[in-house]
């Protein structure tokens, strides 16, 4: 592969990658939906006990990963009766989701592979410019990202509504997450507050890798440079 095929494609697929990771971090952490009933006083607002909250994200992180076949769940209240706790459009909506969130899982395991790929072939190389050339696309590709999630994250900090519903008319084909917070749980248990700190928080944590990457290839194509040095200045003797 050329140099500079390699450098567009790491630079191209780096960012993606990136926050493709992180979104499947967040997906996974049953621990923040969990943080967000107890910072939003969802139990207070839905009327089901801490102890059954906390049953809901391990169910809804299976399905999301495809080990249970539906998001519905039947959850005791504090009057003895039994909740039914998704109307049919919410697990519509849901089901949306995990479709959106499989696709997401696949292009970053695919993107992360390319990216290994690439860079167990430009470490096996005999030349340098191979190196070069894969930390040089690295450290765009982090760049890229960091540029990308500042613009972004002026526009989610000024603008989130109206970003936040953009985002839902881009990524869903129906109006199903259109909720209404007074009759539908879904939206209760994840009220407009918990995505804007999940969004932030997924910004944060890319934006936190991205600069660790630029950072490290920085420091290594400093180190490859300055053993180029000492070779170049032999032959010229």
């Amino acid at each position: 592969m050329s140099r500079r095929l390699s450098i567009a494609l790491l630079t191209l697929l780096v960012p993606l990658v990136l926050l493709g990771t992180v979104i499947r971090i967040e997906m996974n952490s049953a621990s923040l939906y969990c943080r967000g009933f107890e910072i939003y006083s969802v139990s207070e607002v839905t009327g089901i006990d801490d102890d059954q909250l906390a049953s809901i994200p391990p169910h809804l992180v299976r399905y999301f990963n495809g080990l249970e076949t539906s998001a519905q769940m039947k959850i005791p209240t504090r009057d003895g009766t039994e909740l039914t706790l998704f109307h049919d459009y919410e697990l519509i909506h849901l089901d949306d989701v995990r479709k959106l969130f499989g696709l997401n899982s696949l292009l970053q395991s695919l993107g992360l592979a390319a990216i290994v790929l690439m860079l167990a072939s430009a470490a096996c190389s005999r030349r340098d410019e191979d190196k070069q050339g894969a930390l040089a696309g690295l450290r765009l590709g982090s760049s890229l990202a960091l540029f990308g999630l500042v613009a972004l994250g002026i526009l989610f900090a000024t603008q989130f509504n109206r970003m936040f519903a953009g985002f839902h008319m881009l990524a869903f084909t129906n109006d199903f997450w259109l909720l209404d917070p007074r009759t539908d749980y879904l939206v209760m248990l994840f009220p407009t507050g918990f995505w804007q700190d999940v969004f932030f928080m997924a910004g944060g944590l890319t934006g936190l890798l991205a600069l660790v990457i630029v950072l490290a290839t920085s420091l290594l194509e400093r180190k490859i440079a300055r053993q180029e040095r000492p070779s170049a200045d032999t032959e010229d003797v």
